[in-house]
Order: C-alpha cells, then sequence, then structure tokens
C-alpha cells in the first residue's frame, strides 16, 4: 500500500511540473506569457492587454538576458536570449536600417518598420555593416546579415 501512495504521489508532482512547464516560441518585440516583450538582448517593454507599453524600455539587471521564460530575465548561460544580436528584423540596437531575409530590408526608428525595401537582383541585404544596405554577396566573406529567406504574401 505504502508503494503504491508514492507511485501516486510522484505521478502527481511530475503532472503538477508539466503544467507549470509551457513551451514557448518567442519573437522579438511581441508579448510572450511571461508578460513582456523583448526588444533586444537585455531590453523588453511590459505588456499590457497583450500589448507591449512601448512608452518606457526597461533593462535586465546585471547583464541578464531578456528571455520568454518566466523568470524573464536570465543568466545568458542559462537561458538563450529571444532578440539574439544578429537577429533579422528592427530591434533598439539594428540602427537606422536592418535586414528582413537575405534580401529585403526594413528602415528602422528603434524596434519600429518605418519603410520596406527590396535588394536589385543579385545582391543580397548588408545593412549593419555601413554603406550601401544592398551588396554583392562575394564581399560578404560568408557573414549575412539575416540569412533566411523573405516572405512572400
Amino acid at each position: 500500500m505504502k508503494y503504491n501512495t508514492q507511485i501516486a504521489i510522484s505521478l502527481l508532482l511530475i503532472a503538477t511540473v508539466g503544467l507549470w512547464v509551457q513551451p514557448t516560441t518567442a519573437t522579438c518585440g511581441v508579448c510572450g506569457t511571461n508578460g513582456i516583450a523583448c526588444i533586444s538582448e537585455s531590453e523588453f517593454y511590459i505588456c499590457f492587454n497583450n500589448q507591449p507599453d512601448k512608452s518606457t524600455k526597461h533593462a535586465c539587471p546585471d547583464g541578464g538576458t531578456c528571455t520568454s521564460l518566466m523568470m524573464k530575465c536570465s543568466d545568458a548561460a542559462n537561458a538563450p536570449a529571444d532578440c539574439p544580436a544578429l537577429t533579422c528584423g528592427c530591434t533598439v540596437d539594428s540602427g537606422m536600417f536592418a535586414c528582413t531575409s537575405r534580401t529585403t530590408f526594413a528602415q528602422c526608428n528603434d524596434d519600429e518598420v518605418v519603410t520596406r525595401g527590396t535588394c536589385p537582383t543579385g545582391l543580397v541585404c548588408a545593412a549593419q555593416r555601413g554603406g550601401e544596405i544592398c551588396v554583392d554577396e562575394c564581399l560578404l566573406d560568408g557573414k549575412i546579415d539575416c540569412d533566411s529567406e523573405a516572405i512572400v504574401g
């Protein structure tokens, strides 16, 4: 009887922990289940009604990493950043232009997209390097700013 009780308690504990752990898919600037929207490796907006309040940027303390996990700001060794430094799209750290795919880019105002553009045929986006936004891929030494395909639609 004691053995069956221990098994039942163990199964109940496992089920309870399983309810606490929720898989999340993080997206820069989008409110997570933890009530924040990460906008860079270490900065975030607080969310109200699942909308980021962009009036105030908050920073993770002690060099923490912004995550969609329940702990919000974590040691980089414990959880990857939701908005890593080399990411596609506009973030607070991206500058005036950011690549949104291998061949598309956006003009940015912090993490807001002002306008979008497409590189001429045969050129790839290199907005983070300064100078021309679109360049011949052979000039990049294999270091692509945003290595994803353009979204059509």
